[in-house]
């Protein structure tokens, strides 16, 4: 008996121990190794983030016109940061010095009768004055024109008079001042549903007043108490007092690196934007993006002079950057280093409290049309971090207990789950920007965003623990980027190669999904769709893991390393085909129809003979479009279409299967007419073969 129980405890143990080595599953797993993440959990911070953040914006301000002299406050404090730390080559660069601008100094916004009561004063709420220009002590009867369409001012007299509309301030505004009024009392709001969640909120908006005008954003709660005192026979009357002044409108940006040991002339980037304009100041967009990479490279520094992390071969650029246009400016300017950047990872609003807001912290990845090793890199990372700070109720009973196996937590931060989710491209951001000079690049940011671009972008919005489990997964991303070893690079190449093949399987659900639910007349067209999403995928995933050749630091020896994966790629697309067909002849028999082979339609057969080009009308690079002339594509695919079409050389069939193998099924008609009123406008020509 004693013999028993002895063998039963031994057997228990055993099971702990067994537990506590395989407890440790794919979810634990990433680029780097254990000790490395640890490492990185252990020193990165995210209540430092936050007090960077505090430095940089802690609150809405008005500039002073001697600021516009020097640096500007949020880069004093990355330029001084960044020293401390002890970053390299650390700079401030200026471009467009020779603009000019407006900054006000003193707006003002009075309802006069029937009672005496401050509206808006831009030191309250800077945003609230739109027009940034604007000068004058002007008074007059406000004027209620509803929605503010040209047909809303029908019968009414606004000369000389403010108008209040239920309309956006900056679209209304030309209206009313055509017909003599002083100004425009408008709103400004993210939609109906967050001026009702948010009735204080202003959303940023500009614009340039005529002489003896003014434009103001109201918050929705201000309009409805105003149009309150209308509706019950009140006469009301505004005063707006401003007063701005010329300053340079130039713009700066800060650069500073992590050196490479020299072995190699590849880089990599890490960036974020510092400013979006000068009049509006985000605490999430951007400077959480910018405190989080200030901290994400501290902690770099740190573990590698530890012996906790190697030391990057490859140099990193930090960017600190005017959105767009200061990284336009950088890769310009400097077209060496555009050169060697082999990958780029850009980070804009990451703080925000996911819980506060409804959001998900989101990795938006490159595009098809820029298929990169770089997606699985950063959601590798994002994924790690995601499943150690669950709590998994299997193990439940191991040595976790009923806690996360790895908690990534701030001392002043949340307890939240940490919500995820990898999407496709979104663009809008510097990311773009990379790309379009050839450097690969992925985004993260938070979405939705309750308080984007708006008078609440505010600190106290923001979470500590979202910081730090963002630093996680960017010191992460960033040390597999830096490294430079070959021991590496086999590492993300074999990343590529598994993630492709889920993502090969995703695309094969997709299309049987389309052959479940054709009806039979239909059941040709959706084979056609399957076969298209399948092939479509496996030629980017062969170019995914071509890519990857540029992790070996010698990448025409990389080259060659992954090229026997293409012929593997193609016969894994050829077995996911015959599955497909053996559906699609499933399903025909079903139904009791033939399993007929999908042809060409008179239609398509003619789009395969037509080349789409850049037309003579399309801007130069960096210069700004006007939209488009419509109809248009649904907004998915929209960002792709513009890629194509720039690129030119392509059938117009060819276009198709390509964007409805990277999203969804698009009606050839819809790509035709799209086209067809691009081409009348000049922004494409459309050639036979």
């Amino acid at each position: 008996m004693q013999f028993k129980r002895a063998g039963r405890v031994g057997f228990v143990l055993a099971l702990v121990a067994s537990t506590s080595v395989f407890a440790q599953e794919r979810e634990d797993r990433t680029l780097l190794s254990q000790t490395q993440m640890t490492s990185i959990i252990n020193e990165v911070s995210g209540d430092r983030a936050m007090q960077h953040v505090l430095e940089l914006v802690p609150y809405q301000r008005v500039r002073l016109p001697g600021d516009y002299d020097r640096n500007f406050r949020e880069t004093q404090v990355i330029v001084d940061f960044a020293r401390e730390y002890g970053f390299a080559n650390v700079s401030v660069s200026t471009f467009n010095d020779e603009a000019r601008a407006f900054q006000p100094t003193v707006g003002e916004l009075w309802l006069t009768t029937p009672k005496s009561i401050k509206l808006f004063d831009i030191h309250d709420i800077p945003l609230s004055l739109v027009s940034l220009n604007a000068n004058g002590d002007l008074s007059g009867e406000l004027v209620d024109v509803g929605a503010g369409r040209a047909e809303d001012f029908a019968g009414k007299d606004v000369k000389g008079k403010f108008v209040l509309t239920s309309g956006t301030t900056a679209q209304i505004y030309n209206l009313a001042v055509e017909r003599g009024a002083l100004g425009v009392l408008g709103l400004s709001t993210m939609g109906p549903q967050r001026a009702i969640d948010y009735p204080r909120s202003i959303v940023s908006s500009t614009v340039t007043a005529r002489p003896g005008t003014v434009a103001w954003s109201l918050t929705p709660e201000t309009r409805g108490y105003l149009e309150a005192l209308m509706a019950r026979g009140e006469k009301l009357t505004i005063r707006s007092v401003t007063k701005s002044t010329e300053v340079s409108g130039r713009s700066e940006y800060v650069h500073a690196e992590i050196l490479g040991d020299g072995s190699t002339k590849q880089e990599v980037g890490i960036s974020c934007h510092l400013f979006e304009g000068v009049i509006k100041q985000g605490a999430n967009d951007d400077n959480s993006g910018c405190a989080l990479i200030l901290e994400v490279g501290r902690a770099y520094m740190k573990l590698v002079k530890e012996g906790k992390l190697p030391p990057p071969k490859r140099t990193i650029n930090f960017q600190f950057v005017q959105e767009i246009s200061g990284t336009n400016e950088y890769l310009n300017k400097h077209p060496d280093k555009a050169k060697a950047m082999i990958g780029n990872l850009n980070f804009d609003m990451e703080g925000i409290r996911l819980t506060a807001s409804r959001a998900t912290w989101l990795m938006h990845r490159t595009p098809d049309t820029f298929p990169s090793y770089l997606n699985d890199v950063g959601q590798s990372m994002l994924e790690y971090v995601a499943d150690i700070t669950r709590e998994r109720v299997r193990f439940r009973r191991s040595i976790n207990g009923y806690a996360a196996a790895q908690p990534v937590e701030s001392v002043h931060g949340s307890k939240d789950a940490f919500y995820i989710t990898v999407d496709k491209h979104y663009g809008s951001s510097d990311h773009v920007t990379y790309m379009q000079h050839g450097i690969p690049s992925i985004i993260y940011n938070t979405w939705p965003d309750m308080w984007y671009h708006s008078s609440d972008d505010t600190p106290d919005k923001q979470d500590p623990t979202q910081y730090k489990r963002a630093a996680v997964v960017t010191l992460g991303g960033l040390v597999a980027l830096a490294t430079g070893t070959d021991e590496l690079a086999t590492r993300v190449a074999a990343e590529n190669l598994a993630r492709g093949t889920s993502r090969m399987g995703e695309a094969q659900e997709k299309g049987l999904g389309y052959i479940a639910d054709a009806t039979p007349a239909d059941l040709p067209r959706a084979y056609r769709e399957a076969q298209n999403a399948i092939r479509h995928q496996a030629e980017i995933e062969k170019a995914v893991i071509g890519s990857a050749a540029v992790m070996w630091t010698d990448a025409a020896a990389g080259r060659k390393r992954v090229a026997p994966f293409a012929p593997l790629i193609d016969r894994r697309a050829e077995a996911l085909l015959a599955e497909v067909k053996a559906t699609y002849q499933l399903a025909s028999a079903e139904h009791g129809v033939p399993a007929a082979e999908p042809t060409l339609t008179a239609e398509e057969r003619e789009a395969a003979t037509i080349i789409v080009r850049r037309g003579p009308n399309v801007p130069a690079p960096g210069a700004r479009r006007a939209p488009p002339p419509g109809p248009n594509l649904p907004d998915e695919y929209m960002a792709e279409f513009q890629i194509l079409v720039d690129r030119g050389n392509m059938t117009i069939l060819q276009m198709r299967d390509f964007l409805s193998g990277e999203f969804t099924p698009l009606s050839l008609a819809e790509l035709m007419a799209t086209l067809k009123a691009r081409e009348a406008a000049g922004l494409v020509t459309l050639q036979k073969k």
